[in-house]
């Protein structure tokens, strides 16, 4: 009987110095305790002050918690969760319409773009054998001035070799003309033939012999 009459002195004594601890703003341990009740066994005070100070907080959080809603307030808060909610339902509705259209553009968009890059590559294929076709020519045309230089190149040589024959032709000194039966008459020229073209002034007749063609001479009176 005496020993639950001390542990309820002691209970009392403690929850005593933890509020007066509380009051002061001190910090509420085993030591703070001890030293207010002006001694004591940790193994006595230890599990009271635990007991103790659970029961403050407990009461504490009891007193903090929101008391059940009223009935009238909880159906007007029901009545606007559920405005909130299609406001907000036909606002995410409105953005999902919004979406869906900006999704087509972009679908449209990103097929013009795919045919545009086919129209692209079309041009560039036909640029390609365009180009393909302009090498085989040029390549064509490199052969075709290759043999024309070579022609030039031999008909220069065959040029060359004309123009020295002829050059040695020039060069080369005549031979002296010899008649075919010599005379030993230094005077004894060879007759000149006659040029039917020249005018035949003197006949065979010698000059001033008279000719018997020729009418005789009309004298004087």
């Amino acid at each position: 009987m005496a020993q639950k009459k001390n542990n309820t002195s002691l209970e009392k004594q403690v929850r005593d110095a933890i509020q007066q601890l509380t009051a002061d703003g001190k910090p509420v341990t085993n030591q703070a305790v001890r030293d207010l009740l002006g001694g004591g066994s940790f193994r006595d005070i230890s599990p009271k002050v635990k007991q103790i100070t659970a029961e403050i907080a407990a009461k504490e959080q009891a007193a903090r918690a929101a008391p059940e809603m009223p009935e009238d307030f909880r159906d007007a808060a029901a009545a606007m969760w559920q405005m909130s909610w299609e406001l907000a339902d036909e606002i995410a509705a409105s953005d999902r319409r919004a979406h869906a259209a900006e999704l087509e553009r972009v679908k449209g968009e990103v097929d013009e773009a795919l045919a545009n890059c086919a129209l692209v590559e079309d041009e560039r294929d036909d640029a390609e054998m365009r180009v393909q076709d302009l090498e085989k020519r040029l390549d064509e045309a490199r052969g075709l001035l290759h043999d024309a230089q070579l022609e030039i190149a031999r008909l220069d040589g065959r040029l060359m070799e004309r123009e020295k024959d002829i050059a040695s032709q020039v060069k080369r000194p005549k031979a002296p003309r010899t008649t075919e039966h010599p005379t030993d008459d230094p005077d004894d020229t060879p007759s000149v033939a006659k040029d039917d073209t020249q005018l035949d002034m003197f006949p065979n007749d010698k000059p001033g012999e008279k000719k018997h063609e020729d009418p005789e001479p009309i004298a004087a009176e």
